[in-house]
C-alpha cells in the first residue's frame, strides 16, 4: 500500500514507500538463512547473500601438497571444522582424505590459503604433526584431521565448517535427505593453480546412493555415498554439501495439487574419496568408469566420528577445563599469568607447538 513499507518475502528484502526521507532507501538482507545450522547475522549485507553458493563455503577450503623443485605442488584438498568447547572456544581441524594424509604424515608439508588482504599465504606443516583416523574403522573410512592452529590466523581469509552443521543421522531423517538431493563440491582444479589466489572449482550433482553397507572402491571397502558428480584429481579430500528438498503446493490442477521442488538449506554432507584413474592398457569397458560421472564420499557422521573420538574429546576436555581454572584465577587482581602453556598433553601440545605457521614463498 502508498505510504507503507512492504516485504519481499523471497528475497527478504526492504523496500521503503513515500515516506520523505525513506523514498527508494534499500535496506539490505542482513540475515543470511542459507545454512542448516541456524541464521547468520551481518552489519552489511554480504555481496553473495542471493548466490546458490555462498562464499563462506568457497573460504572452507585450503589447498595441501608437498615440496617440490622450484615450488610446492598443490595436490589435494582440505577444510576447516571446528568443534565447540566450554570457554567460548573452538577447536579447529583441517580435514582431509586419508589417502591424501597419509602421503603427507611423515613429511613436511604444505597448506596454501588465501588472505584477507589479498594475494595467498603458503602454511608449513611438519613431519612430525600428528593425524588422527578414524578410532576403529581405519582402513574403512577415508578421512583423516590435524590441528589447524597457523601462528596469524587472523591474516588469513579462511571460514570453517562448524560440527553443528554436519548431516548426521539424526539430521538426515529430520530433513529427509536421500536419493536426488543437491549436492556440490568445492575443492582444487589441478588445472588453474598457478594464480595469485586458491580460485576453488565448484562442482554440482544429486545424491545417488546411501547404501546401509560398505562399497568396494580401489580395491578396497569403503564407508560411502555416492554422489551423481564426476570428481578429478585434486577433489580428494573436498568438502561435500548437500540441500534438502523442499516441496510446496502452489495451486491446483485438474483437482490435483500442483507442486514446486526446490533446494533447502545448506548441510554438510560429506567429503570426497576419489575418482577412477585410468591407467594405460585398460579395456574401453573398464576406461568407462572414469566417465561414469560417479563420485564416492565419505558420509559425514564418519568425519564426525574422527572428531570427536574419545582421545580427542579427553583432549579437549582437559583443555576446557585448565582453560576454566585459568579464568576463574584470572578473576583475581593480584593473579599473576603463569609461563605454563595451556595444552599439558604431550601429544597435543607437541601439535600445536609444531602448528603450520605462515612462511614465505619456498626458495628456489
Amino acid at each position: 500500500m502508498d505510504g507503507e513499507a512492504t516485504i519481499t518475502p523471497m528475497f527478504s528484502r526492504f523496500w521503503m514507500g513515500n515516506y520523505p526521507l525513506t523514498v527508494g532507501i534499500h535496506f539490505g538482507q542482513l540475515v543470511d538463512y542459507r545454512f542448516g545450522d541456524g541464521p547468520r547475522y551481518y552489519l552489511t549485507e554480504p555481496k553473495d547473500i542471493n548466490m546458490r553458493v555462498p562464499d563462506q563455503v568457497l573460504k572452507t577450503v585450503v589447498f595441501v601438497g608437498l615440496p617440490e623443485i622450484p615450488d610446492p605442488e598443490y595436490r589435494g584438498t582440505a577444510f576447516i571444522v571446528t568443534a565447540p568447547g566450554t570457554q567460548s572456544n573452538h577447536f579447529a581441524f583441517m580435514v582431509t582424505a586419508r589417502h591424501v594424509a597419509e602421503k603427507l604424515e611423515g613429511n613436511d608439508f604444505y597448506i596454501r590459503a588465501n588472505k584477507k588482504r589479498g594475494g595467498m599465504a603458503e602454511l608449513r606443516g611438519f613431519a612430525d604433526n600428528p593425524w588422527w583416523y578414524h578410532p576403529t574403522e581405519r582402513e574403512y573410512v577415508d578421512c583423516a584431521v590435524t590441528l589447524f592452529s597457523p601462528a596469524r590466523l587472523a591474516e588469513l581469509d579462511v571460514e570453517h565448517i562448524p560440527i553443528g552443521l554436519f548431516a548426521d543421522k539424526e539430521k538426515i531423517k529430520a530433513h529427509n535427505i536421500g536419493i536426488g538431493d543437491e549436492v556440490f563440491i568445492a575443492g582444487l582444479f589441478t588445472k588453474i593453480t598457478e594464480t595469485s589466489q586458491n580460485i576453488p572449482i565448484v562442482r554440482s550433482g544429486n545424491v545417488a546412493m546411501m547404501p546401509d553397507e560398505r562399497i568396494p572402491f580401489h580395491g578396497g571397502m569403503y564407508d560411502a555415498h555416492l554422489i551423481e558428480s564426476r570428481s578429478i584429481g585434486g577433489l580428494s579430500g573436498s568438502p561435500v554439501f548437500v540441500r534438502p528438498t523442499l516441496q510446496l503446493q502452489i495451486g491446483t490442477e485438474n483437482d490435483e495439487p500442483v507442486i514446486l521442488n526446490g533446494p533447502g538449506k545448506i548441510l554438510f554432507f560429506g567429503s570426497v574419496v576419489g575418482h577412477w584413474e585410468v591407467p594405460e592398457g585398460f579395456t574401453p569397458t573398464q576406461a568407462e568408469a572414469v566417465n561414469m560421472g560417479i563420485a564416492p564420499m565419505v558420509p559425514a557422521l564418519k568425519i564426525k566420528e574422527v572428531i570427536l573420538q574419545p582421545r580427542l574429546v579427553e583432549m579437549m576436555k582437559k583443555i576446557n577445563d585448565e582453560m576454566r581454572a585459568k579464568n576463574q584465577k584470572g578473576a583475581k587482581l593480584d593473579f599473576a599469568p603463569s609461563e605454563k602453556k595451556p595444552f599439558t598433553q604431550e601429544e597435543f601440545e607437541t601439535a600445536l607447538k609444531k602448528a603450520s605457521r605462515k612462511i614465505g614463498s619456498p626458495k628456489k
